[in-house]
């Protein structure tokens, strides 16, 4: 006899028009969702960039440059990608 059960879990990132990222658990066939959690982009910036850091300083450390150039490059990627959706479904900016 096979006794396994199964229990959905769906995790669902979302961009929120201020300025947070906010993550939704579903647990079970349900419609509303049993965790929620915030971030700011902020924060999630600020995060990425002390992980560059030297311990116990501000400072990034030169070989993580190349780094925080790609992140920028691709934060800057993300917003005209943003701006070029948000004209093609009619939004006049």
């Amino acid at each position: 006899m096979n006794d396994k059960q199964f229990v959905e879990i769906d995790a669902a990132p979302w961009i929120t028009q201020d300025g947070f990222v906010e993550v939704l658990v579903y647990i079970g066939d349900t419609c509303e969702p049993c965790y929620t959690e915030k971030k700011s982009f902020k924060e999630l910036i600020d995060q990425e960039l002390n992980s560059y850091t030297v311990p116990y300083s501000d400072q990034i450390v030169p070989s993580h440059f190349e780094d925080v150039e790609k992140l920028l490059k691709n934060l800057k990627s993300a917003y005209k990608y943003a701006k070029k959706r948000a004209k093609e479904m009619g939004v006049e900016l």
